[in-house]
């Protein structure tokens, strides 16, 4: 399973949510968790990763012909069986450091859409790719919050073959920590995890 941290903030809200969900999958390492899962976790904060300079270079052979970090994630997002974004609210949407990652993506759409390259087929044989969202935000007492990155996540999943299955979204929740106030988050967030690992 990848799980991927998209804020530029070390251990804000988003990233408890993720730790609270992973709990859930059954571990937060490189072991392989109660689920069967190996987790990698991804720090987008860590990596160097240029935005999409939609030079056209991926046209003939949906490959990316800009080499940084991300270089060595496209054949993870081709082939682990679940994925999740753990993303929080920035101007209504996704933070760009994760806004990156997610456009380079663009290479994968063109394989997919244009190329008409079909998928390898991943270790579970691509029946049960799977995706989730995990976004806190500021704002509170509306879910339209979260429409942003709800979309940009659900268009990234089709590029890399991952079917969008659920969602866990925290709206008013900004100062640092503050997610953990909320009532009965943590056990909400394991069983994400539980239910998404299944």
């Amino acid at each position: 399973m990848l799980a991927v941290y998209g804020s530029p903030r070390k251990g804000g809200n988003t990233s408890t949510l993720l730790d609270y969900f992973l709990e859930g999958v059954g571990g937060a390492g490189e072991p392989p968790g109660a689920a069967g899962y190996r987790i990698e976790r991804v720090h987008l904060r860590d990596l160097s990763i240029s935005h999409c300079t939609e030079c056209g270079g991926c046209a003939k052979t949906g490959v990316c012909v800009i080499r940084d970090d991300m270089s060595g994630y496209y054949d993870k997002l081709l082939s682990f069986g679940r994925i999740v974004m753990a993303l929080p609210v920035f101007f209504l949407g996704p933070p760009a450091i994760a806004k990156a990652f997610i456009d380079r993506a663009q290479s994968l759409w063109v394989r997919k859409y244009v190329l008409g390259i079909k998928p390898e087929r991943s270790p579970d044989g691509g029946a049960k790719r799977k995706g989730y969202l995990l976004s806190a935000g500021g704002f509170k007492g509306s879910g339209r919050i979260f429409d942003c990155n709800r979309s940009i996540v659900k268009a990234f999943f089709m590029s890399c073959n991952f079917k969008y299955s659920g969602e866990l979204l925290v709206p008013g929740v900004d100062g640092f920590g503050e997610v953990k106030n909320v009532e009965n988050i943590a056990e909400k967030a394991r069983e994400a995890g539980r239910s998404f690992a299944v």
